[in-house]
């Protein structure tokens, strides 16, 4: 079976042969052909499984983000709810429950929440109820093959021998930030990933690179002076902050300005 592994927010999971993926935003939705990502399509093998990463910088527990979830996708779809169970995959914990549509649309709604550390996937499985028997085995094998990978490689390391994710570019660190100071050696990048899936992603890639995490500042922040990510990190005898600068709202954006210490 393929294996996909987010770049980014580092899950991965294995799928059936012949399955396609299409990422919009930050949700990734696999399916037996394309037209089936749509929930607007109604023919043969009309289905797919949906993933939706969050970060969870503080831990907050999972029962009231289950609660939030449950109860918009309910909304959302017009399903009633038919209770929930406990799921646990690998060191993955969550919840899980069959959602009720309305019987005009023939379909079956499951929804899941797994969390790990200070990461979440809500999972969302839809398909006709009469091809119960086809999906269903499928999509179990899915879910249960999902993990977190300790590092990808699918990213460049700069001249400050640090990660930088796909797709980013380098740009020129005052038009991002204003106070440059020059005895600060100072590397920047732009790209179009948002800020939580960009913490994320040094949180992991970091360490495996060889560099130790000092101090870490989530965004967003319980100190509402603080409007960026930050890292401070060292190896050896280099000291390096990270800042991720937010873009945008609805999703968030964020642009990576790296600033060393001369000397």
């Amino acid at each position: 079976m393929p294996t996909f592994v987010h770049p980014l927010w580092g899950y991965a999971l294995e799928y059936p042969e012949g399955w396609v993926w299409q990422e919009d935003g930050e949700v990734t939705a696999f399916a037996p052909h394309k037209a089936a990502l749509s929930l607007q399509y109604e023919g043969k093998r009309m289905g797919h499984l949906a993933i939706r990463p969050e970060l969870n910088p503080y831990l907050r527990p999972i029962e009231p983000l289950w609660t939030q979830y449950i109860t918009r996708i309910s909304v959302m779809r017009g399903a009633k709810k038919l209770g929930a169970s406990a799921l646990k995959i690998g060191n993955l914990k969550g919840y899980e429950a069959e959602l009720l549509l309305p019987a005009k649309q023939n379909r079956r709604l499951w929804i899941g929440l797994l969390a790990a550390g200070g990461m979440v996937l809500h999972l969302a499985v839809t398909h006709r109820k009469d091809e119960k028997s086809y999906f269903q085995p499928l999509v179990s094998n899915m879910v249960q093959s999902l993990r977190f990978v300790e590092h990808t490689d699918e990213y460049q390391m700069t001249a400050m021998d640090l990660p930088i994710p796909p797709a980013y570019t380098p740009a020129a660190p005052e038009d991002i930030i204003e106070a440059i100071s020059p005895h600060k050696i100072w590397d920047a990048y732009r790209g179009e990933a948002t800020i939580s899936a960009l913490q994320v992603f040094y949180l992991r890639e970091l360490p495996h690179a060889g560099w130790q995490v000092d101090t870490y500042y989530p965004y967003p922040n319980r100190n509402p002076e603080i409007h960026f990510a930050s890292f401070l990190i060292h190896k050896a005898e280099r000291t390096v902050v990270i800042a991720l600068i937010p873009r945008g709202s609805k999703p968030t954006l964020a642009d990576i300005v790296m600033m060393e210490h001369e000397g």
